[in-house]
């Protein structure tokens, strides 16, 4: 994804404030057991937690339009995290798209996300398999929505975008539903 692309999750602030959160709440519970078995040092947990934990106050506070504090987390540390746990989520949501077409066959990889969450509306039995994917397709989704407002110009940015909003809503010029986005 290019700095000009635009995610399909571009607005669900609520949703990236989920997953910032999930990520965050995973590496705290999950990084102390990667520590005990040598595959991370502390100091590396400690910096994916720091930097996760600032991730998720940030999109914590647009979520609810508001700026989150300023903090020593810089925007080079949070693209890469972002980068590298958007990694993970692809590599998860390619391996349940995967064990769907193992089981249902290759049609399953022409369905669109529309059909495939029909599927799983409708309570078919397939939905067995299509529910993973889905919940990495967005979660992924989510992710690269959070990258791709992290790597915007400072200009266009969530914070600014924040910013400007509190101050047309403060001035009486645009309702809280319609401000920009």
């Amino acid at each position: 994804m290019s700095a000009t692309e635009r995610p399909r999750f571009i607005y669900a602030y609520a949703e990236m404030a989920l997953v910032a959160e999930d990520v965050r709440r995973n590496r705290a519970e999950g990084d102390p057991g990667l520590v005990d078995a040598g595959k991370l040092t502390s100091e590396a947990a400690a910096n994916r937690l720091r930097i996760s934990t600032a991730i998720a106050i940030d999109w914590k506070a647009y979520a609810a339009m508001e700026l989150p504090p300023l903090d020593r987390t810089t925007d080079a540390e949070k693209i890469a995290d972002l980068k590298a746990v958007l990694a993970g989520a692809e590599k998860r949501r390619d391996q349940a798209r995967a064990a769907m077409a193992n089981e249902y066959g290759p049609s399953v990889d022409a369905l669109s996300l529309n059909e495939l969450w029909t599927i799983h509306d409708s309570h078919d039995t397939r939905s067995l398999r299509v529910l993973p994917y889905l919940h990495w397709e967005s979660y992924a989704a989510a992710i690269e929505a959070m990258l791709w407002w992290q790597m915007r110009p400072r200009y266009e940015g969530r914070r600014f975008v924040t910013m400007i909003n509190q101050q047309l809503l403060g001035m009486g010029y645009v309702a809280q539903e319609r401000a920009a986005a």
